[in-house]
């Protein structure tokens, strides 16, 4: 429903609590970043911002990260896309720090 709509799920990294799934639903991605190892308090380490870096410039170039959590084999188109990222791991004040960080990567 969200392909037929154009409509981007979101891939949110909430600290394990619950599953995330990088299905590309749209012609751009949408990620929120809640913490690492704790909800909303935990910063991001060196390998784990690499590793997002990773991911998103794959679907920049429109392929998908090795390794992608999918939800279903349906093959979106592969063209480049957008990708939002936002940190809100902010209790602690991680969130601006790590995004400087990860568009560092970038």
């Amino acid at each position: 429903m969200l392909r037929e709509r154009g409509m981007a799920l979101v891939v949110a990294d909430t600290a394990g609590l619950w599953p995330w799934v990088e299905e590309v639903t749209a012609d751009f991605m949408y990620i929120r970043l809640h913490g690492a190892s704790e909800l909303y308090t935990s910063g991001y380490d060196d390998a784990t911002l690499d590793d997002w870096a990773r991911r998103i410039r794959a679907w920049r170039r429109g392929a998908q990260p090795r390794g992608a959590r999918r939800a279903t084999g349906a093959v979106p188109p592969r063209e480049p896309r957008d990708v939002y990222c936002y940190f809100d791991n902010d209790a602690k004040v991680h969130a601006p720090f790590d995004a400087q960080r990860l568009a560092r990567r970038l």
